[in-house]
């Protein structure tokens, strides 16, 4: 028996080859179109001074507000009054120091003038890329970070600031693909530099590309890998709940989540656990899960278009009229139904599972079966709900996902359809 799927992400992921099951995903996050994780805790650059920049904490920019805080010193990215230039390694020093406190414009400034200083220093193009980032110029960001890569090709540590572009703000197939290799080659350099938290980054990028290619297994190995290194760190341990929701191991993933959610507020690790709940067809504690991620972090989490069983049966039936006549046609051939949520059982045959958040379903008939026995096209109400913030959204979607999963009908595999936007 082979399966058909459709799952909402940043990009329609193919099932493995080997794998009996192939769908439309849904998104893990509940926005549309989520940005690929939530928020790193940290971006680490280092200048060669030994100095390590990271993002201003939320936490201390909170606690700065409340005391009076000395003007910054004005960047020494311009020549002195007597015409000399200043020294690289008191730009990058002052960069590291701008970058630091979240000063990004100044940490930029000084970066690019370092970097016409001399055009040949790794860490003047590696503080311009995590600044750009900072700053949302993702197009110059990557080609800052390239810059720095075609001087030093395994540098680790610029390495992980590109993967971390390419997992986070990027997202696409082919983005996650080459963080991956980015990854892959840094860990050599950092297992002999001998750097737990370089490797415990290196290992929860990977996770969050591999989670997002539709491979959990494999997310779960990296993800558990960071944990090792780092068992504080909660951004690891959520990645290890995510692969585990994933895997449909619900019940080690809800463990996971309740106990960094029983540290600390956490959106994220409530949204999985709203998830798991509605699995379990636990609506109240689903609902409650949902509205406490939604206050936690309102912009992750947006109100969804949320149709009633009724409004949406009737959206399903517009949208099948509006179709054009060869997909009525497909949908005629098949046993067609909506459904609230994938079941467990078609979820779990495949190796690794297929996602819970797939949108909808197709299932040829079974091996063997005699001819009269009809494929089957199911839509997944609840995720198809959850992926849209309002009714032109989940029109879209549906028709999206019908579409799709009558190509598999037809006899077309994920990359045809995925060449199709589908």
């Amino acid at each position: 028996m082979t399966h058909s799927f459709r799952r909402f992400l940043p990009l329609v992921v193919a099932a493995a080859a080997a794998s009996p099951l192939s769908c439309k995903r849904a998104p893990p996050a509940v926005d549309a179109v989520p940005a690929a994780k939530p928020p790193a805790s940290a971006s680490l650059v280092t200048a060669p001074a030994a100095s390590t920049a990271k993002p201003i904490d939320a936490s201390d920019a909170v606690r700065g507000a409340q005391r009076p805080q000395p003007e910054p010193p004005a960047p020494p990215c311009l020549p002195s009054p007597e015409g000399r230039d200043p020294a690289v390694p008191d730009l990058l020093e002052q960069a590291s120091r701008d970058f630091e406190k979240g000063r990004f414009e100044d940490a930029l400034e000084c970066a690019r003038e370092a970097s016409r200083l001399d055009s040949q220093s790794v860490a003047a193009h590696h503080f311009r890329g995590a600044a750009l980032t900072e700053l949302g110029h993702v197009d110059e960001a990557r080609t800052a970070y390239a810059r720095a890569l075609a001087l030093d090709p395994d540098d680790p540590e610029v390495l992980r600031s590109a993967a971390d572009l390419h997992v986070r703000r990027l997202g696409g197939r082919d983005d996650l693909e080459l963080a991956l290799l980015y990854t892959r080659r840094a860990f050599p350099r950092a297992h002999r530099m001998k750097d737990r938290a370089l490797l415990k980054d290196l290992h929860l990028l990977e996770a969050m590309a591999l989670d997002d290619l539709g491979r959990p297994g494999d997310a779960l190995a990296a993800a558990s890998k960071a944990v090792e290194l780092d068992g504080k760190d909660r951004e690891a341990r959520r990645e290890k709940g995510v692969a585990l929701f994933e895997l449909c191991r619900f019940d080690e993933a809800r463990a996971e989540l309740e106990k960094l959610g029983s540290e600390e507020p956490d959106a994220w690790a409530e949204h999985y656990l709203g998830l798991i709940a509605e699995r379990a067809q636990d609506d109240v504690a689903a609902a409650t899960h949902f509205a406490r991620a939604q206050k936690l972090d309102a912009d992750a989490f947006k109100p969804t278009a949320a149709p009633s069983p009724s409004a949406f049966a009737r959206v399903v039936q517009e949208e099948v009229a509006r179709l054009p006549a060869d997909v009525q046609a497909g949908l005629k051939r098949s046993n067609f139904a909506v459904v609230d949520l994938p079941d467990v059982g078609d979820l779990t045959a495949t190796d690794p599972p297929l996602s819970p958040g797939i949108l909808g379903l197709f299932r040829p008939p079974a091996d063997g079966s005699n001819d009269q026995e009809r494929p089957a096209i199911f839509l997944y109400r609840k995720n198809l709900a959850r992926a849209a913030h309002n009714d032109d959204e989940l029109r879209r979607e549906v028709r999206d996902t019908l579409i799709h999963e009558v190509g598999h009908l037809n006899g077309e595999d994920d990359d045809q359809l995925r060449d199709r936007g589908l």
